[in-house]
């Protein structure tokens, strides 16, 4: 924060060149602060922000904070190295990094061999005949399938091309903004291609290097602040229709050059979260857990003014240190529990309680563990979380630290005897009581559809998301079963398709072994021998319904009367009071 008189903060903008700002980058005039949350783009984003520039559709303002201060920052945007802090007033990306990366990177990389930078690929091309973006592996790919059918066994020889470069077909984008990359790769173009094909390429090529090179976009500029300002800036600006997210906010304000660096901690313990199949889990559920080390309101409803006090700063790094040692040991629990991956939980804030009490309380007796248990398993399966309001939360966070300090031995706020919801009628992954449900389904020990190795649904799910849950008949008849739990069951990464092939491909000793490991029926190799596909998952979903009603049995939840109802998409505890 500053001290004194603030001066009056300016708000410059303007319209800029692609070209220039991407030159400003590599002089090293605008920069990303090691504050922000590292390049998180996959490699479509780069495809389709470059298709938007192409087509002039507007992509967002970029939004920089100017100081002559020397603030700490990532020594790349994207691919590319950044030449060395220059004198006087520099730039640094509030918002916008993602899409200035993927700019920078892809338009300004070099020919050297590190063409992939945080697993993604920087060499774009433009497939001057089908009119897209493609990586380089793909371009590379399809090229030496063209030359194939065309019957040659090596590409020709071209001595002023590097090696697996693609046809000239596809034109570099790194290539667009250099003058002499763009005639070298007309060169080719003119040199490989005949008659008609070539002129077309070579308007085609024509007519990208002008959009790149006359596109322009707005760039905001913030003088004559501190970081402080700068950033409630940011905060009171919509970005893509909701404002910044409060993790961005905390770590933004309660960043100290040379000090303690929330957000570079919260990125380092989300690795680590990773190798747990934990690395999906969203940072403001982390961030909640510091709060809550630290005391703090883990619902505030501005997180600006609460960070920027000196005494909560001050204690940010104990606050974390705290919280993460919480974390860790619920984590272990959580395991205990047959819940191995962010995609198996049914609530973040679940871990976020769990993690507080084990802050408090490392090792609980058996007796607490069984309560936490059946206080785990009643959350999930009734939707809890995702039906109170932030005071009830408030109100489970303290009941939980009251247990782990002794001075309670019950869990009330939550009803124990509560009714679980029913089985849902849909399968969505976003939603806690299908999660719930994945926990039974995970619980069968499922094995693979090609051997007779159990399969690790958490680690599937933490690598492959919804691609681990595959369908057992993808087009069926009628069409509402495609949608039902009942038509997922989880696959490894070899299996392509529906389950139905490769369930039928098995023998019948195989088959009995497999399909009780995925809640199929008694008499569903009957069923699938003979054909009778909507019959195997009717009767399957049945077979769900009572194995997973016997689930919640053996772990104290109440069941519900009903025995279906739609999933719903749930939200945490909401704002209302």
């Amino acid at each position: 924060m500053s001290n004194g008189t603030r001066k009056r903060t300016e708000v410059r903008p303007e319209v800029v060149f692609l070209g220039s700002l991407v030159e400003r980058v590599a002089a090293g005039k605008i920069r990303v602060p090691r504050f922000q949350r590292p390049f998180v783009w996959k490699q479509p984003d780069l495809s389709a922000l470059l298709d938007s520039v192409l087509r002039g559709f507007p992509i967002g303002s970029i939004l920089v904070w100017e100081t002559s201060k020397d603030i700490e920052s990532a020594p790349r945007i994207g691919s590319v190295e950044i030449s060395s802090r220059p004198d006087g007033i520099v730039g640094y990306i509030l918002d916008g990094q993602q899409r200035v990366s993927t700019l920078a990177g892809t338009l300004r990389l070099t020919d050297g061999p590190d063409s992939i930078v945080d697993q993604i690929e920087w060499r774009v091309y433009y497939d001057l005949d089908e009119q897209a973006f493609i990586d380089h592996g793909k371009a590379v790919k399809d090229s030496a399938i063209r030359r194939r059918r065309a019957g040659a066994a090596e590409p020709s020889i071209d001595h002023h091309q590097p090696a697996q470069d693609p046809d000239p077909k596809y034109f570099p984008v790194r290539s667009l903004l250099n003058t002499a990359g763009f005639f070298e790769a007309c060169r080719r173009i003119q040199e490989q291609a005949d008659g008609e094909r070539r002129q077309h390429r070579l308007d085609e090529a024509d007519r990208l290097a002008n959009a790149f090179r006359d596109y322009q976009l707005p760039l905001i500029s913030i003088r004559e602040a501190d970081l402080e300002s700068a950033v409630t800036v940011f905060a009171r600006l919509n970005r893509r229709g909701r404002k910044m997210a409060e993790d961005e906010l905390v770590s933004a304000l309660t960043y100290q050059e040379g000090e303690f660096h929330l957000a570079g901690m919260l990125d380092e313990f989300k690795a680590e979260l990773k190798q747990k199949g934990f690395g999906g889990l969203d940072r403001i559920f982390l961030l909640r857990s510091v709060l809550a080390a630290l005391d703090l309101d883990i619902y505030a409803k501005d997180w600006a003014d609460l960070m920027v006090k000196p005494e909560v700063r001050a204690r940010l790094p104990e606050g974390f240190d705290a919280a993460r040692r919480g974390i860790r040991l619920a984590l272990e629990m959580l395991q205990d529990f047959g819940v191995t991956s962010d995609r198996l939980l049914p609530y973040g804030l679940q871990l976020v309680l769990l993690g507080e009490f084990h802050r408090i309380c490392p090792q609980p007796a058996a007796r607490t563990v069984e309560l936490l248990k059946r206080w785990f398993w009643v959350t999930s399966f009734t939707g809890w979380f995702g039906g109170v309001n932030t005071a009830q939360a408030k109100r489970a966070l303290e009941e939980i630290r009251r247990l782990a300090e002794g001075k309670s031995e019950t869990l009330n706020v939550v009803d124990p005897d509560m009714a679980a919801q029913p089985f849902p009628d849909r399968f969505d992954g976003r939603s806690a009581r299908v999660r719930a449900f994945l926990l039974y389904l995970a619980s069968l020990r499922p094995r693979s559809l090609h051997g007779v190795d159990d399969l690790s649904p958490g680690p599937l799910l933490s690598r492959r998301g919804t691609d681990a849950i595959g369908y057992v008949w993808s087009n069926p008849d009628p069409p509402e079963l495609v949608a039902s739990p009942a038509n997922r069951l989880f696959v490894d990464e070899s299996h392509v398709g529906q389950a139905l092939g490769a369930l039928s491909a098995l023998d019948d000793d195989a088959l009995r072994a497999l399909l009780p490991t995925h809640g199929f029926p008694a008499d569903g190799l009957d069923r699938l021998r003979n054909d009778d596909r909507a019959g195997l998952i009717d009767a399957r979903l049945a077979t769900l319904i009572e194995g997973e009603r016997a689930f919640m049995v053996q772990r104290r939840v109440s069941l519900p009367a009903e025995r279906t109802a739609p999933a719903i998409a749930d939200s945490e505890a909401s704002d209302d009071e």
